[in-house]
């Protein structure tokens, strides 16, 4: 989804040493009805873009401040042709020290970057572009004869402004700068490959990358030449300003308090800010966000994937970002990428790296054996065919071979050849996402939302839920593999500069970590703190009355049953609640719980996706080999997803076919299904799998893997199968009818469980976790009536009100999201 875009002050406050921070605009704009730009290429050791007065019709340029010069002869750029060109490319933005009324300091040169991209449909406002700034907030110490790179101490002390610089006398010694030449060069040789060599190097020797890039440039510039014009930007990019992270006068940093739900399949977070005084925390959270580094105009905000794979992180030439004199700009702390973006670069493997990441490293946190194949860099999105091993600074520093931190083991050397254990791809996880987290308190947008917008934030602690069954020994690794993330996160963002362990005065800064609560009974908390308060005005002895079934002749205890189903494991929770001081009412009464039982089973919702898999997706595909004649389907069926020994490159192949084709389908067919009413059912429906995922979903080389398994298995007279064109037939009904009988794994799991549930008498049963969605689960369980229909409650579309952080409409739309929020309501 497209970031939310606030309305901006006139000066934006950037927290000082709190990572690369993002500040999002968006803007309507057709490139080829926009004026094309002047420039004139004769009076500067770089080209000038003129501006011009419509009055006397005149071009003309700023040579000094208040001084203009006419030009006459100029050069024509469209302005198509720039945006087109420059289209998703990160650029060095000069945005520089300024000084009332009209003067620029040279720099800070290399702390600020933007990138615009046009968008493949507009968003809702009708814009057509977005637009992304990025400023690395570490701060420089500089010399009286060192290059002003970033800002400073005395930026920070003297309240220093800065603004974007546009005119030739603000910017013609930025323009100058080799490194920026030689990085608009490189892009533009990249860009234009129809070109021949003779004429790249005739177009470079004419400047016409600086021209391009002023061009572009041009669209955010605001500037009033007094009698001469105004130019009116595309956008407006206000001042910036930056506040200490840790003032010494004034209110101090406002605490955050980070949530977060790990699943084998799925993640969901949610951050906390404690504003004393100021508002109850009930009020004051909203959801984590991921933002894509790959596509940064994209952020994440609902329950993500639980996937991980290593890549590289660049905001545009780092190369020749180094040659400005700055080694570490726009250096971001983790190598690892989670969520949305980490399943796109995993779908888009080209087969022959190795191994790149895991898709669900929960499940390997018992695994400490150093993977012997090693792990490599995902270039999915990079124009390389090199392997490059997963090692990357600031994190390559700070481990060894085994992705353990160099504090613990005093012997240990940096890592030379990645072998990290899959365990410790947790690590690597939650570093990314503590990453995102601290970016994202101290974000000009998030302050904006919450109040208080120039007080800085600080996250303050860190609470983890985990399922009921994990074991004592697994759930101490899990929050040691945390506190390794925080640890090295701190020393990555350069918060902590020494080579051991965190001192006593680091750690009181680092959030605590907090490993407490299970995900099914935070999920009860959320049905408890909803019906106590919204639905009965704060009386739990009333509500407990209500709820206890009809033969309690103890109307003052009740016992709740959860059935939390995720993507790994099902997890039944039965705890008993009771009211303290019967003779007490409302907020005076207290709820004690006892958990009486508690169990997991490792059949969940990747089961479900897998039996939906081979029940209607793989059929589907079957019959469409059949329909092309090729003989003996259901062999090459075999070879192409079945458990046929094959070579490393079509394993892999076989697993992106899995990745682009088959999963997405069984999930598309599976949200269908959640909108499925059996009271009203609908007609099937047919579309080709083009259709469902998109026309570009299905990469070329899986395509080409099934085409060359189809000539193998046919010979010479083989026939090409277009896997965008195989047709796949919905019918809800039956998909409901195929729950309901039974037939999927998860069934035998669902009738041990309820037996529980009914053995322990219980007053409601929950369900919760997104699989919970699914109708026939709901009716396989009422099925089996553990207790009365009434009293089986699904969380999904429960009515909770507006206190639920991840509400549509007043309802749970996602059951994920209850381990989290419950959670929250533990830890406030």
């Amino acid at each position: 989804m497209l970031p939310e875009i606030p309305p901006y002050e006139e000066v934006i406050t950037l927290v000082s040493d709190s990572g690369i921070q993002f500040v999002d605009f968006a803007f309507q704009m057709n490139p080829a009805k926009e004026p094309a730009g002047r420039f004139a290429m004769e009076v500067s050791d770089v080209p000038v873009r003129l501006f011009h007065n419509k009055e006397k019709d005149e071009f003309f340029y700023e040579k000094e401040p208040g001084v203009v010069e006419r030009v006459k002869r100029y050069e024509e750029v469209s302005m198509s042709t720039s945006v087109s060109f420059l289209d998703r490319k990160w650029l060095p933005l000069p945005m520089f020290r300024f000084r009332a009324p009209a003067d620029f300091d040279e720099g800070p040169c290399n702390w600020a970057r933007m990138r615009l991209a046009l968008l493949d449909t507009p968003d809702l406002n009708g814009n057509t572009h977005r637009l992304t700034l990025a400023f690395d907030t570490r701060l420089m110490d500089r010399g009286e004869k060192s290059r002003y790179l970033a800002p400073s101490e005395e930026d920070l002390a003297t309240g220093a402004r800065f603004r974007l610089a546009f005119t030739s006398a603000e910017t013609n010694w930025f323009m100058s700068q080799h490194w920026l030449n030689d990085w608009l060069e490189e892009l533009y040789r990249e860009h234009f490959t129809q070109k021949t060599s003779d004429d790249l190097a005739e177009d470079v020797g004419n400047k016409q990358h600086l021209v391009h890039y002023l061009n572009v440039l041009s669209l955010l510039c605001n500037k009033v030449i007094s009698g001469e014009c105004s130019v009116e930007p595309k956008v407006n990019i206000p001042e910036f300003k930056l506040v200490s992270k840790r003032p010494s006068v004034g209110a101090p940093p406002i605490p955050v308090d980070l949530i977060l739900d790990i699943g084998n399949s799925r993640t969901c977070g949610i951050l906390i800010e404690d504003h004393a005084q100021a508002g109850s925390g009930l009020k004051q959270h909203y959801a984590l966000q991921m933002r894509n580094l790959n596509e940064p105009d994209q952020v994440y905000v609902l329950p993500f994937e639980s996937n991980v794979e290593f890549t590289q992180v660049s905001f545009g030439k780092d190369h020749l970002s180094v040659k400005s004199g700055r080694h570490n700009a726009f250096q971001w702390p983790s190598m690892a990428r989670v969520g949305v973006e980490a399943s796109q670069l995993a779908a888009r493997r080209k087969g022959t790296e190795g191994s790149t990441g895991l898709s669900s490293p929960k499940r390997y946190l018992w695994d400490n054996a150093p993977y012997s194949h090693g792990w490599i860099f995902n270039t999915a999105y990079i124009r390389t065919d090199a392997k490059t091993d997963a090692v990357a600074a600031p994190f390559s520093s700070l481990l060894n071979d085994y992705g353990s931190p160099l504090y613990k083991n005093e012997l240990s050397l940096p890592v030379f050849s990645p072998h990290y254990t899959r365990s410790s791809l947790m690590t690597f996880m939650l570093a990314e996402i503590l990453t995102h987290a601290l970016i994202q308190i101290n974000s000009p947008a998030q302050r904006l939302r919450r109040g208080h917008s120039h007080i800085p934030r600080y996250l303050r602690a860190i609470i983890l839920t985990i399922p009921p069954g994990m074991p004592n020994i697994e759930r101490a690794l899990f929050e040691t593999r945390m506190e390794e993330a925080r640890d090295l996160v701190w020393k990555a963002m350069g918060w902590d500069t020494s080579d051991e362990a965190p001192s006593d005065s680091i750690l009181k800064e680092m959030p605590t970590i907090t490993v407490k609560w299970d995900e099914a009974s935070c999920g009860q908390l959320v049905y408890l703190y909803t019906e106590i308060s919204e639905n009965f005005a704060g009386h739990p002895e009333e509500f407990f009355s209500t709820l206890a079934r009809p033969e309690k002749t103890d109307r003052s205890k009740i016992t709740l049953a959860t059935i939390d189903i995720g993507g790994g494991t099902t997890d039944l929770v039965i705890t008993d609640y009771s009211t303290e001081g019967a003779s007490l009412a409302g907020s005076n009464v207290r709820i004690i719980p006892e958990q009486r039982f508690r169990d997991s089973f490792k059949v969940a919702g990747d089961d479900i996706v897998l039996d939906v898999i081979r029940k209607f997706i793989l059929p589907a595909f079957e019959q469409s080999l059949f329909a092309a004649n090729i003989k003996e389907p259901d062999v090459l069926m075999a070879q192409l997803c079945g458990n046929e020994s094959i070579n490393a490159v079509d394993a892999v192949y076989r697993q992106q076919l899995t990745r682009q084709i088959f999963t997405p389908l069984a999930l598309q067919l599976l949200k269908a299904y959640e909108g499925y009413d059996p009271e009203y059912p609908v007609a099937a429906e047919e579309l080709t799998c083009a259709e469902r995922l998109g026309a570009n979903a299905i990469s070329t080389a899986v395509q080409n893997y099934v085409n060359s398994a189809i000539s193998r298995h046919q010979g010479m007279h083989s026939t090409v199968l277009d896997l965008g064109a195989v047709p796949l037939i919905f019918d809800l009904q039956a998909v409901h009818n195929y729950f309901l009988e039974g037939q999927l794994n998860i069934n035998r799991t669902f009738n041990a469980l309820l037996e529980v549930v009914n053995m322990y008498k219980c007053d409601a049963l929950l369900l919760t976790g997104r699989p919970s969605n699914l109708p026939g689960v709901q009716g396989y369980i009422r099925r089996l009536m553990p207790l009365s229909p009434n009293r089986i409650i699904p969380m999904r579309n429960y009515r909770t009100g507006g206190w639920y952080p991840f509400h549509t409409n007043g309802r749970i739309t996602d059951p994920k999201s209850t381990a989290s929020v419950g959670a929250m309501l533990c830890w406030l």
